[in-house]
């Protein structure tokens, strides 16, 4: 999937423009490869374009442990966009990054998430606001 594809795709489900698309993009990339382990986010980077793949990549092996809620709180920081925007955009990105690396490899990444993720994991319903 090219970067662009990728952005709009991430933009339409979660109802934002290209710009926060990006930004959400990034952001949720940067922790989710923090959070599981580095071997993970290589083999989930590994079919992506610039510049995603690059946000994808850690020198850390070891996924550092922290909850869904903490995730959340990370993502709207990085991306400075408030807590529920933050969230409707890392479900958009985790659908569209799931087709994008497909289900397999996407399960296998995200299998290290304790249950408190998978409302993170779902496919989001809608614009912000509207699921």
């Amino acid at each position: 999937m090219e970067y662009d594809t990728f952005l709009a795709k991430t933009a339409e489900r979660a109802g934002v423009s290209l710009e926060a698309a990006e930004a959400l993009t990034r952001a949720t990339f940067e922790v989710l490869a923090d959070r599981i382990s580095g071997g993970e986010a290589q083999d989930l980077a590994e079919p992506l374009p610039e510049p995603l793949k690059s946000w994808l990549r850690t020198d850390e092996e070891i996924a550092k442990g922290y909850g869904a809620n903490a995730f959340v709180r990370r993502v709207a920081d990085r991306a400075e966009v408030p807590r529920e925007l933050a969230e409707a955009g890392i479900r958009a990105v985790l659908a569209t990054l799931r087709e994008a690396v497909g289900d397999q490899e996407f399960r296998d990444a995200t299998a290290q998430l304790p249950g408190e993720y998978d409302i993170l994991l779902s496919t989001p319903a809608g614009p912000a606001g509207a699921g």
